[in-house]
């Protein structure tokens, strides 16, 4: 049951240490289609569907009526006491039996704080069927309302505050039930189940906007009984309760909320991550509450990696990083000593959001050093509604990117404009072997390097150049985007320039695609994927590149990655390509190398002249 009153979600990361490139081992290299087939499990998302398997009810129409209210009560009486629980029951009840939801609950809420959730089901379903794959809705006379099948289309995230899966239907007249989201809530683990339906992905995404705003399915199963209402009932209690305890806070009374408003406090609040005196600020909010300007200032990166001892998060920003809109500007780091995230934010295990940042200079220059961004160094948290503008310049030889060097998890709606990307080192590939480097690797506008995650309406312009020897993995959005299984609505304009031969180099990315074993990875790098091939659609990119001897070089993507014995495969849907490559070696309209992946409906205006 989530926390719908308090409009948060803590989000716990697993901590993952990458680089992108191609990844040689004599010990997995000859793993046959037979054996990845035989180690395949049902995914979470495939699993979650076995889970829930039932018929269920709405789970407020159950669990308020009239004979739970002593239930009600006790559950209260145990966590605020005797005076206090009437109140809370019905604040509890109300905040989920909402009548109104979309635009006509956004226009009835001027409070967001006020608002009720409506959680009952919609479009005159009565009842629902979960069997495996396959979903069905009955009106209150036990007639089926809809019948389709589903396919798992990609992992979902509610508003940045819930995550579940998304499944779509291929039944051309399905109309509002065309797409279900569940969330991982299950009657053997939370005693019901949470999900949406709808016709519109985008505005399914929305938690307090649009068409579905203010609405969340709530199911319990149809032969549920006392017991399991009970427990129910106490555990919806027992997450809320808490939150509301505090509701009467104000957030300048609030400990949980960090307000940052100079340049001192600012630097301040850096070392104090960075020095791990604070637990990363885990569950507490930074706000902005001011245009920062860091000119002068000796800049410290707000987390670091801990390189002596890389499961140790304490010195890693694991909050939520809230800039209100406001911008940081004219921030300059420079280092020659090793260095694993650097940027206004070193290494983010939790939310960056609202924030825009202009005038970044970053450079680091230790052949070990890796994860350099103007805004996040390492991202395994999520980052969205980000932009950089200005005169902006990241310079380092390993994940080198815009909004984010590295990056394990969801990255969306950012944008960068005014950026060069410098990509430094030198490889030697003089044996024909193109293998993982860590140097000379991965530089993007958006991401420099990616592995896992997802990425979608991202937008940028600036310039990648590689000064060394036979760099790997550059490309517009992202030098590498391995092993995520959806890119979309991205588009890119964007100069690459390499003098001395480079390699995987794409106006979109140069790595993409996931592997035909979705969980190849999940014990050595702690990622799991649920597509194959990854898909990229709606992706449109306009690039100018030169590259003399470049070798896997595409108008979009370069190419798949070698890894675990066969390369990564990509779907690419509905995306063009504009502008120019000169001097790679057998340049690709659309992408360098495509092994195993497809290539649909997509359009290439590319002039193209050979080495």
């Amino acid at each position: 049951m989530k926390k719908l009153l308090a409009f948060t979600m803590a989000l716990t990361m697993g901590l993952t240490l990458c680089s992108c490139g191609t990844k040689e081992d004599t010990a997995t290299d000859t793993l046959s289609s037979q054996t990845a087939e035989s180690v395949r499990e049902l995914s979470p998302a495939e699993q979650l569907l076995e889970d829930v398997k039932g018929t269920y009810d709405e789970l407020f129409t159950v669990i308020c009526d009239p004979k739970y209210d002593q239930i009600w009560l006790d559950k209260c009486e145990s966590i605020v006491g005797a005076d206090m629980a009437e109140m809370c029951a019905d604040m509890l009840k109300s905040a989920c039996t909402g009548t109104l939801y979309g635009e006509e609950a956004v226009n009835a809420y001027d409070n967001p704080e006020t608002a009720q959730f409506d959680c009952y089901f919609i479009h005159d379903v009565h009842q629902f069927v979960f069997d495996g794959s396959h979903i069905s809705g009955l009106d209150e006379n036990g007639s089926e309302v809809f019948s389709h099948e589903y396919a798992f289309v990609k992992d979902f995230s509610l508003g940045g505050m819930m995550d579940g899966y998304l499944y779509e239907t291929s039944d051309a007249d399905a109309g509002e039930f065309r797409y279900f989201v569940v969330f991982p809530d299950t009657p053997s683990t939370t005693y019901h189940i949470e999900f949406r339906y709808g016709s519109n992905e985008e505005e399914l995404t929305k938690y307090a906007e649009g068409a579905y705003a203010y609405w969340l399915a709530a199911g319990i199963p149809a032969d549920c009984d006392d017991a399991l209402i009970e427990n129910v009932i106490g555990l919806f209690a027992e997450e809320n309760l808490s939150d509301m305890e505090n509701a009467d806070e104000s957030p300048a009374e609030s400990s949980d909320i960090i307000e940052i408003g100079t340049a001192e406090e600012l630097v301040d609040f850096a070392k104090s991550v960075t020095d791990g005196s604070m637990n990363g600020y885990a569950g507490q909010t930074v706000m902005l509450t001011a245009d920062i300007d860091c000119s002068g200032v000796e800049w410290t990166p707000i987390g670091t990696m801990n390189l002596d001892d890389m499961n140790d998060d304490s010195c890693m920003f694991q909050g939520v990083f809230d800039g209100q809109g406001h911008t940081i500007s004219n921030v300059t780091f420079d280092s020659d000593t090793p260095v694993c995230g650097a940027g206004i934010i070193g290494m983010n295990l939790g939310e960056v959001k609202n924030l825009k940042a202009e005038n970044i200079q970053i450079h680091c220059t230790d052949t070990f050093s890796m994860a350099v961004g103007a805004v996040v160094g390492y991202n395994m948290g999520e980052i969205h509604d980000v932009s950089l503008t200005g005169e902006n310049e990241i310079a380092a030889v390993n994940a080198i990117g815009g909004i984010t060097g590295g990056s394990t998890n969801h990255v969306h709606d950012c944008s960068v404009d005014g950026t060069t990307i410098r990509v430094l080192g030198d490889n030697d590939f003089s044996d024909g072997r193109i293998i993982q480097c860590d140097v000379a690797e991965c530089g993007g506008l958006i991401i420099g390097g990616s592995f896992g995650g997802t990425m979608e309406n991202c937008t940028a312009k600036g310039k990648i150049i590689a000064e060394g020897n036979e760099p790997v993995g550059l490309g517009g959005i992202a030098g590498c985007l391995e092993m995520m299984d959806s890119v979309t609505d991205c588009t890119a304009d964007v100069e690459i320039i390499s003098d001395k031969g480079c390699h995987a180099v794409g106006g979109l990315c140069g790595y993409s695609g996931t592997h035909s074993v979705g969980d190849i990875a999940l014990a050595a790098e702690g990622v799991e994927t649920h597509e194959y091939p990854g898909i990229i659609q709606n992706c449109h990119v306009t690039v100018k590149m030169n590259v003399p001897g470049a070798t896997h070089v595409g108008g979009l993507i370069g190419t798949g990655l070698y890894y675990y014995g066969e390369e990564t495969a990509f779907r690419i849907v509905d995306c063009s390509v504009n502008g120019e490559i000169i001097g790679a070696v057998t340049p690709g309209a659309v992408a360098g190398r495509a092994e195993n992946s497809i290539i649909d409906s997509c359009k290439s205006h590319l002039y193209r002249q050979s080495a």
